[in-house]
């Protein structure tokens, strides 16, 4: 009965989706002209990073690289920055945003190790879910699903570990997208890219449903900790975006609900504050 309904979601759930995303996410009226996109050219987009998340396999919802797709089309071209992702699996969310990339004229970085997930750090709370090499997609395998599916030529690949090839960053990022999984993972990568994201550039997160994952965002002690500022908060937090998907949870034993899924991504970008400094109770300082 519980694979019934799951089938039955399923196809119920992208004959009603699919559209209304690429729809409502594509046809914004704050798309830059300079790239042409014709109604034509935000549809045939869709549909193709759609069918890119049938043909490889991936973690990640398609309607989540659609909202990224739209944030990159809404930004001038004169606005200087990359693309970057960390944690690419098998390529389906590199395949999609090197398209998009190939339109706007900018680079997509990838950082992975291509040997799966690292070990996990005893103190990681996300780690008890995985295991070494969860996750693994070999290089040749990314590089050759991108190049049938995507735009190869706009890629620029760095493997290793986040730790070892991140400090090396030295480029202005517009938007940066992480599937990373672990906290130790997502601390390395909020750490050595925030420093390099332009003035309102964004950081989406695969990761979203977990409140304590998406704590990171907003944590006073971290972000005065590391960059002296207030938490920058996250759009979708606990959730994702209002994208199509149903969810109700979250749920501590992590159950398996077949009508159920969060998982369109959340984001954060540098201008925004997540700061909560409502203290009626005590002396204001700014008086």
């Amino acid at each position: 009965m519980v694979r019934l309904k799951r089938l039955l979601y399923f196809f119920t759930h992208f004959a009603l989706s699919v559209p209304f995303a690429i729809t409502f996410l594509l046809d914004s009226p704050r798309i830059h002209p300079t790239y042409k996109m014709t109604l034509w050219r935000k549809i045939t987009l869709g549909f193709i990073m759609f069918l890119n998340n049938i043909r490889i396999p991936s973690g990640s919802s398609f309607a989540g690289h659609l909202a990224m797709t739209l944030k990159i089309l809404e930004t001038p071209p004169d606005v200087k920055g990359d693309i970057l992702e960390c944690g690419t699996w098998k390529g389906a969310s590199a395949a999609n945003l090197s398209l998009v990339c190939k339109i706007v004229g900018r680079r997509l970085l990838v950082f992975d190790s291509f040997e799966g997930l690292p070990e996990g750090n005893p103190r990681d709370r996300e780690a008890r879910w995985y295991k070494k090499g969860d996750y693994k997609g070999a290089f040749d395998e990314v590089t050759t699903n991108i190049r049938k599916y995507g735009a190869l030529d706009v890629c620029e690949f760095h493997k290793g570990w986040f730790h070892e090839t991140l400090p090396s960053l030295n480029t202005p990022i517009l938007l940066a997208w992480l599937d990373v999984d672990l906290e130790a993972s997502l601390d390395i990568c909020v750490k050595h890219i925030w420093p390099h994201l332009t003035d309102g550039g964004y950081i989406f997160t695969d990761e979203c449903g977990g409140t304590d994952y998406v704590a990171l965002f907003y944590s006073e002690k971290w972000w005065q900790r590391h960059f002296g500022r207030t938490p920058p908060g996250l759009i979708g937090a606990g959730t994702g975006l209002c994208l199509g998907n149903y969810y109700v949870g979250p749920w501590s034993d992590r159950a398996d609900y077949p009508l159920q899924h969060a998982g369109t991504a959340g984001y954060t970008r540098k201008s925004m504050s997540g700061h909560w400094d409502y203290y009626p109770d005590e002396q204001s300082t700014k008086q």
